[in-house]
């Protein structure tokens, strides 16, 4: 019986071999093509059939809340909310093809969020051309060369916290090329779009002093010298910003920034545990070190808490005779970030900024402390909360906050895939 079975086993095995191998042999027959794993590149990549472009797909869908005290203004109004809701989803392509030059990147990034908060209105949904947009990243890469949306050059990102005040991080249109040297150096050098950096908030007290840009006459000048080894990760950044107006006569100036940060791996406490810190200066472009008319320092969702509005907001002012008087700023945060164990990891970080307007009674400066307990119960689900500190040291002679200091807490459920 089993001789049987056997040779029946057999004789059906090669049946569907040779009706296999006679359906291939057919004319007009189609090849099956199987999406193929790329691992020239980390985990995600599949090669694009019929090409030897490897291509990732990535993104996450978040919803955060934001609730906190809200600042007075001068008639003792508080003209924001205290709640905000801003629901986000992030998709994002990266190709990447080898070449006798090196590997030719596309990167793509899309982003779509809805939020409330704005005093007044109803809540929306973004697909303006700002920061947070439909449009949000898209660049090339390809021989040291970078173009297009992307982050700036300047900025220096392992940021540990959910809100990170008085921090640069701008997507803008640049054309950089970065320089390799081995064993983790680099050097990069280029031009980014300097409109984007503008920050001017005069209103009808500032219309003798305020900043008036005129045309863009050349793009920001940013380049870094970076290292990035098993310890962590160095960046000393710089900036040239080119100023035009025309108020009280026609004058040009350059404004210009510097900025260290490092990052130092933790790994002998716990796996993913590091330290990280910055120090910027900046002389005509307040919008490096985080502050601008676009909200980079707010700590809630939309118009829910913005502290520093009632403050001075300008890159420069005219002074009586004409002249270009730039505002200067100095910025400085220290955070760390330490896993509990694999599922619980929480950050702690401290900011401090000091702005020096050059029209008296407008200096002010400001200090904050962040910190959060996140949980991941399954891979790449986070579930976790935020508490802001914030508290304002000297204000504006023409803006005298009522409240110099607030909380602010931020909800997060975020989902990467």
């Amino acid at each position: 019986m089993k001789l049987v079975k056997s040779l029946a086993l057999g004789s059906a095995a090669a049946f569907f071999g040779m009706s296999g191998a006679q359906a291939a042999d057919l004319p007009g027959a189609e090849p099956v093509e199987y999406v193929k794993v790329c691992d020239a590149y980390g985990a995600g990549f599949f090669y694009i059939p019929g090409s030897d472009t490897c291509l990732q797909i990535g993104g996450f869908a978040r919803l955060d809340l934001s609730v906190g005290e809200v600042v007075r203004n001068n008639s003792g109004v508080k003209p924001n909310n205290n709640t905000g809701f801003r629901a986000r989803a992030r998709l994002w392509f990266d190709a990447r093809t080898e070449t006798e030059y090196g590997t030719l990147r596309t990167y793509i990034r899309t982003q779509f969020q809805r939020q409330s908060g704005g005093v007044g209105a109803q809540a929306a949904t973004d697909l303006g051309i700002g920061d947070d947009s439909i449009f949000d990243k898209a660049f090339v890469q390809f021989a040291g060369l970078t173009a297009g949306l992307t982050d700036s050059f300047w900025d220096f990102k392992p940021y540990p916290t959910f809100t990170n005040p008085f921090i640069s991080d701008r997507t803008l249109a640049v054309a950089t090329y970065t320089a390799e040297f081995g064993s983790g150096f680099s050097a990069s050098l280029g031009i980014e779009d300097g409109t984007a950096r503008r920050t001017s908030t005069a209103t009808a007290v500032f219309d003798s002093l305020g900043s008036n840009y005129q045309e863009q006459k050349y793009p920001d000048i940013v380049g870094n010298l970076r290292v990035k080894q098993g310890w962590g990760e160095a960046q000393l950044s710089g900036f040239a910003h080119h100023i035009t107006t025309e108020l009280g006569g026609r004058d040009s100036e350059w404004g210009y920034g510097v900025q260290f940060g490092a990052k130092i791996n933790l790994e002998a406490i716990a796996k993913g545990d590091f330290i990280y810190g910055t120090a910027a200066y900046s002389s005509g472009a307040l919008s490096y070190i985080g502050v601008g008319a676009t909200g980079d320092s707010a700590f809630g969702i939309a118009s829910t808490q913005n502290v520093d509005r009632g403050n001075r907001l300008v890159d420069f002012e005219i002074g009586n005779g004409g002249g270009i008087r730039k505002t200067e700023g100095y910025a400085f945060n220290l955070g760390a970030l330490h896993y509990w164990s694999p599922k619980w990891r929480s950050a702690l970080q401290g900011t401090y900024i000091d702005v020096d307007v050059k029209s008296a009674g407008n200096d002010w400066a400001a200090y904050g402390v962040t910190g959060n307990l996140i949980w991941s119960p399954v891979k790449k689900l986070d579930i976790g909360a935020e508490l802001n500190y914030i508290k304002v040291t000297k204000t504006s002679s023409t803006y005298q906050l009522r409240d110099t200091d607030e909380l602010i807490g931020r909800f997060r459920v975020q989902r990467d895939f």
